[in-house]
């Protein structure tokens, strides 16, 4: 065979990577696709290679090709990202961010992404560059994006996940909302009455659950944080499942890390996924094995529901799935995202309220009066309306989702490109609002915009120049992707904190880090805690619980 130069072939795989880079430029491509049509393509030219009769070693002259092809390929999309014809070159922000969304994936995993961004945004100003193809936008006006704008692809399904659910995003928009319209249905006033029954009944397990650890506990203190996740899981089994799976959190622990392999999962989504190609590759490794570990449970409650009925008189979520029709698949993939969407962000956010209460214990006082004059009965009912018309408490629950949420949320600007405060967004960039720094802002939150002051949610605020500015919480998102179970979370969080609060003087203990614990939040789509909740709880004089605790275990 005739010998083959090494060189042109070397400019026929720079070329190669131009044109690499040009596809991939104008096309989005999965990642695992990407990287099996590399590989391949490797082999296939290692053969070629091979057989030819060039005159170096095979494995020299086909790593060379690769290296050419992949250089030129990088060369031209960092050129491209850096220069002044990207779309997005006239808005400031860290030179690296602008050359790969690993920085910002890496920046995610850190748990303290809302901060960086916040003394970032200092330096860069309202908007601010933050991947190749991302913003980061900290204005009020910035809200308006989630009232028109679609899911980005952070929230791109797995790989082999083929199914519609709420919270991934969906070729077709209109199956979500139809989906969304199930859902719906619960949380109507009627469907949210009868999910009451099983809210008093966890409730008053919660304080049964507390009391038994204290005792059980050398120290006499009980870890806050980790009771109520198992409560919140406990309660969303009924809520989702109707009672029919048997785990009891609070009650035998969780031997199977259900809660931490839900809040790895959601790491990995928050984190990897601002990188969505490299989730469609991580998907294939073992590295996988905590969605997949939360998958099959959820697949394994879905069919212990479909062969049991919901307690009498008690609807829940899966009864509305199943007899619209939902398909199987579906049903597993709905009911997990259920499950950690209605546990982990309102159990965290109830366990961080009693945290700033009990920081500052005179709020903690007199939000216990406040109820102790709406509800002289400790025990008693505490009926919806009745809660909802408690200021403080409301302002309590407020002023914690202010800090607890500093979620980010991307959306996709859609054709034609979108203009906020006069700044021209291109269509297809990713936008998302910096909750966090709106959240904290003195602009929509005046004074003391770092410190936890609930009375700024009251009449009268902290004085005649208060900015509570209530458009700025963005916990529950806004527009057609909004929370569709805000209004039950707020009731849930109203009741529990009711029933501990009128029930129990809990006090931290002497040497208990109440700054270390505060900065040890971090928040990656979910919460973790880097330090215990550790509280000592105490019934209040004269309040009988054991007739309330035998009831409970009667219903």
């Amino acid at each position: 065979m005739e010998e083959i130069e090494l060189r042109p072939c070397l400019l026929v795989a720079f070329c190669a990577g131009a044109g690499s880079w040009v596809y991939l430029n104008r096309n989005t491509v999965r990642g695992d696709y990407a990287l099996l049509f590399y590989v391949l393509s490797a082999m296939a030219l290692h053969y070629f290679v091979h057989a030819s009769a060039l005159p170096y070693s095979s494995v020299l002259a086909t790593s060379s090709l690769l290296a050419v092809y992949f250089a030129s390929l990088l060369t031209f999309t960092v050129g491209y990202r850096l220069s002044p014809w990207h779309p997005l070159a006239q808005y400031p922000g860290p030179t690296l961010w602008t050359m790969s969304s690993l920085f910002l994936s890496k920046l995610s995993l850190t748990g303290r992404r809302h901060k960086i961004l916040d003394a970032l945004h200092q330096r860069y100003g309202p908007f601010m560059r933050i991947a190749p193809n991302t913003l980061s936008i900290n204005t009020p006006s910035g809200v308006s994006i989630y009232q028109t704008m679609e899911k980005s692809e952070a929230y791109r399904r797995p790989a082999r996940i083929k199914v519609v659910t709420m919270f991934f995003k969906n070729e077709i928009e209109k199956l979500h909302r139809e989906r969304k319209k199930i859902w719906a249905t619960l949380f109507t006033p009627s469907g949210q009455l009868e999910l009451i029954p099983a809210l008093e009944r966890r409730t008053w397990h919660l304080m049964q659950c507390l009391e038994r650890r204290q005792s059980q506990s050398p120290d006499g203190l009980v870890d806050l944080s980790l009771a109520v996740a198992h409560w919140s899981y406990d309660f969303m089994g009924d809520m989702v499942f109707g009672g029919c799976n048997k785990y009891e959190l609070m009650e035998n622990g969780d031997p199977r890390g259900f809660i931490t392999t839900g809040k790895n999962a959601l790491v990995l989504l928050d984190s990897i996924g601002q990188s969505p190609w490299l989730m469609d590759i991580m998907w294939h490794i073992p590295t996988s094995k905590t969605m997949r570990h939360l998958i099959s449970n959820s697949k394994e409650m879905m069919l212990t529901r479909l062969k049991t009925k919901p307690r009498p008189g008690q609807r829940d979520l899966m009864s509305y799935l199943i007899e619209a029709g939902v398909p199987q698949l579906d049903l597993e993939r709905e009911a997990l995202v259920a499950i950690q969407a209605g546990s982990d962000n309102t159990s965290i956010t109830m366990s961080l309220s009693l945290y700033f209460l009990l920081a500052e214990p005179r709020y903690y006082d007199q939000l216990q009066t406040e109820l102790d004059k709406a509800f002289p009965n400790p025990t008693g009912p505490l009926p919806v309306n009745d809660l909802m018309a408690l200021p403080l408490l409301n302002a309590a629950i407020n002023e914690t989702l202010r800090f607890s949420s500093p979620y980010f949320i991307p959306r996709v600007v859609p054709e034609g490109g979108s203009t906020i405060d006069g700044k021209y967004i291109p269509p297809g960039t990713i936008v998302a609002l910096a909750a966090y720094s709106q959240q904290t802002s003195a602009e929509n939150f005046y004074p003391d915009p770092q410190v936890y002051r609930p009375e700024r949610w009251l009449e009268g605020g902290l004085g005649p120049e208060t900015k509570t500015n209530k458009a700025a919480l963005a916990s529950f998102s806004f527009g057609p992707h909004a929370c569709v179970a805000r209004n039950f979370a707020y009731q849930e969080m109203r009741f529990v904190l009711a029933r501990l609060i009128l029930a129990y003087d809990m006090k931290l203990p002497a040497e208990f880090d109440i700054q270390g614990f505060r900065d040890g939040i971090l928040n990656m789509r979910t919460t973790l805690l880097e330090k215990k909740l550790v509280v000592r709880v105490t019934r209040r004089s004269g309040v009988d619980l054991d007739r309330a605790f035998a009831a409970a275990a009667v219903a």
